[in-house]
């Protein structure tokens, strides 16, 4: 990863970053995992009502069309009652099979990155992290990698998915 990739035990500095720099910081994080990450071809985190917060590189008017469409995704997964009948558990992994990609969607934390964004309620957004593969991709290999790179989010997260 590169350099700018930021570590948990500074989380509050990171925090105290203007929220420019946490979006730059951030983008990079997704340019790194489009880059690292076999068969990746985009990453998006998008707000859960969705809307583009930033990504890697995208042209303006694709990541608008795909954080619309998988933010309807993942609150769609959100809704569909489980085995006991629950819903609204936290969407872990949504997983769409097209011929031409592999789509993925997971929950990626609360932020205050983004006071200026549509979408951002009482200082915070809810956010989706957003996957476009390669139809060919390991998928069991790009899911594993999105649940790290949720990890490397978590400095800029005020609730994150998983503990920091």
């Amino acid at each position: 990863m590169s350099n700018n990739t930021p570590q948990t035990d500074n989380a509050n500095s990171r925090m105290a970053a203007a929220p420019g720099d946490a979006r730059r910081q951030m983008a990079g994080l997704l340019e790194d995992f489009v880059q690292n990450v076999r068969g990746v071809r985009h990453a998006l985190l998008i707000s859960r009502d969705g809307l583009s917060l930033v990504d890697s590189e995208i042209h303006k008017d694709f990541a608008d069309r795909w954080a619309a469409a998988l933010g309807a995704l993942a609150s769609l997964c959100e809704s569909i009652p489980g085995p006991e009948g629950s819903t609204g558990l936290g969407l872990k992994l949504a997983v769409v099979e097209r011929e031409d990609a592999l789509i993925f969607a997971s929950i990626a934390g609360t932020s205050a990155v983004f006071p200026n964004r549509p979408g951002n309620t009482k200082g915070v957004v809810d956010t989706v992290l957003a996957v476009i593969a390669q139809p060919d991709a390991n998928a069991g290999a790009v899911g594993y990698e999105m649940g790290a790179l949720v990890d490397r989010f978590a400095p800029y997260m005020v609730e994150p998915v998983r503990g920091a």
